[in-house]
């Protein structure tokens, strides 16, 4: 059993492999695009590198986010991953180059104090 900070830890480790995850699928499923009809675009898909990397990276989440739920409670570990909002827009907005608007900013904004209000009732 872990301690309560080094399962933190282990959940910001995760929630950067999940949103790395997302990054590369995104790049992937976009890079996928152009190929034409459906089977040849679902072999793409399929052999896409990033897409393949992508699920990886999400797999690995899963399996930390399993033993981080052997640890803690569901009520507290699911809520946290909320964390991964601002990580997403952040790599989003670095990698991808999307733009995120003012209001969504607020609204990542809002989740992430929930996320420190329900980190902070401890573990």
């Amino acid at each position: 059993m872990f301690s309560y900070k080094a399962l933190l830890g282990l959940f910001v480790v995760a929630l950067l492999l999940e949103d790395a995850g997302f990054i590369l699928l995104s790049r992937g499923m976009k890079a996928t695009r152009a190929d034409p009809g459906e089977r040849g675009r679902i072999r793409a898909i399929l052999r896409h590198p990033e897409v393949l990397l992508g699920v990886f990276l999400q797999a690995l989440y899963y399996i930390l986010l399993l033993g981080i739920l052997r640890d803690l409670p569901v009520s507290q570990v699911v809520p946290m991953t909320g964390l991964g909002y601002v990580l997403t827009a952040l790599l989003a907005k670095l990698f991808l180059r999307e733009r995120i608007p003012l209001l969504r900013w607020g609204g990542i904004t809002l989740i992430t104090a929930g996320v420190v209000l329900i980190a902070r009732s401890g573990g």
